[in-house]
């Protein structure tokens, strides 16, 4: 059996968060992991509305209705908790990205998030974590002198007894993190699918430097699908992982059909990185993909030099047009977001299945490699 800190800090079976992918709310697949002893997060990016240069107004209303973040949260919390009740242990989150474009989205979810906390305790016994991502905690949280930030929402102050988790790219942003007051730090190298870093900066060299140099607990990101990587993470120091990507490929999985054939037929040579809405993406290789790319170089160049750049209307133009075929079933033409761990992905197995799977896999992994231990 594997124990880490993470279970005693997330009071869960596994040590194991499923990551808040967009466009999706994954509401069903956090269930899911909830149900089988992970850490589910509700993912709201697709929630929010974005205005964009040359289209104006933007919201993914193929997926959601048109509707206001606080409105479609709520919903999505209402249905986990709904369907957490017989699974007394079970405890899930939400994931609210805090970029710059975000944030007036951001706040208003996390407003309701904690006024759902406050008023309602059967939301409040399930809803143990926040996860926020792609910007910077401080805003979030009080300064290391007690006072309010300007235009901040103190977390942690609004919702003591919550696990605040901040995802990062570098031992730089790690440390804004312990600043901020934050729980636990998740440290995400740049393979890791959909927004990823300006700067190329692997897990293998990131997971081990963020330990290093920040006191709080690290959690493992980008490129972990499975008990070997699981066994890495532990090994570089990390208490347990989170994974998007090998989430996506389940049977419970919020995602559409396309996505998921699609992760099966990658291989570990087929992702590229673009700008997209957020900052850098990596998306599985299609035609739209090269698109992306291409339209990346000619507009954003200094992405590839890890210089945050602006997305063109050329840019987001194919990211809102190639989202209208995700439902025609156009694989080449939709911008599918994926890590390169998706040369790693070869079924679609139940939540369940995957969780004890890797588990097991990792508890042999660590047992094996004693035999390297010599007197």
């Amino acid at each position: 059996m594997i124990k880490t800190p993470f279970q005693e800090i997330f009071k869960t079976k596994y040590p194991i968060i499923q990551a808040g992918m967009g466009p999706y709310n994954t509401e069903r697949l956090a269930t899911a992991v909830a149900k089988a002893g992970g850490l589910g997060l509700i993912s709201t990016v697709g929630m929010g509305s974005f205005e964009l240069p040359g289209l104006g107004h933007f919201r993914y209303s193929a997926i959601f209705r048109d509707a206001p973040p606080s409105e479609l949260v709520t919903q999505s919390i209402e249905y986990v908790v709904d369907n957490l009740q017989d699974a007394p242990g079970a405890k899930f989150g939400v994931n609210i990205p805090v970029s710059e474009e975000f944030i007036p989205t951001a706040s208003e979810i996390i407003h309701t998030v904690i006024d759902l906390c406050k008023s309602r305790p059967d939301i409040r016994k399930k809803l143990q974590v926040i996860v926020t991502s792609a910007g910077d905690p401080l805003p979030w949280a009080k300064d290391p002198q007690g006072k309010m930030l300007p235009t901040s929402i103190a977390i942690k102050k609004e919702l003591p007894y919550v696990i605040w988790c901040h995802v990062v790219p570098s031992v730089r942003a790690a440390k804004r993190v312990e600043r901020a007051g934050a729980d636990v730090v998740i440290a995400s190298g740049r393979e890791g699918g959909a927004h990823c870093s300006w700067r190329d900066v692997s897990s293998m060299v990131l997971i081990p430097e963020v330990v290093k140099n920040v006191k709080l607990p690290v959690v493992a990101a980008g490129g972990f699908a499975d008990g070997l990587s699981l066994a890495a993470a532990l090994a570089m120091g990390a208490i347990g992982i989170q994974m998007g990507t090998r989430f996506i490929a389940t049977k419970e999985s919020d995602f559409e059909p396309i996505w998921k054939e699609g992760l099966i037929k990658a291989t570990e040579e087929d992702t590229l990185v673009a700008r997209g809405f957020f900052g850098p993406m990596r998306f599985l290789r299609n035609t739209r993909a090269i698109e992306l790319v291409n339209a990346t170089l000619r507009d954003a160049p200094d992405l590839y030099r890890g210089i945050p750049t602006g997305s063109s209307d050329e840019i987001i133009k194919l990211e809102v047009s190639g989202l209208t075929n995700l439902f025609k079933g156009d694989y080449e033409n939709t911008p599918i977001l994926g890590g390169v761990v998706a040369g790693r992905i070869h079924d679609i197995p139940s939540v369940a299945e995957l969780l004890k799977n890797i588990m097991a896999e990792a508890e042999l992994q660590l047992r094996s490699i004693n035999k390297y231990l010599v007197k």
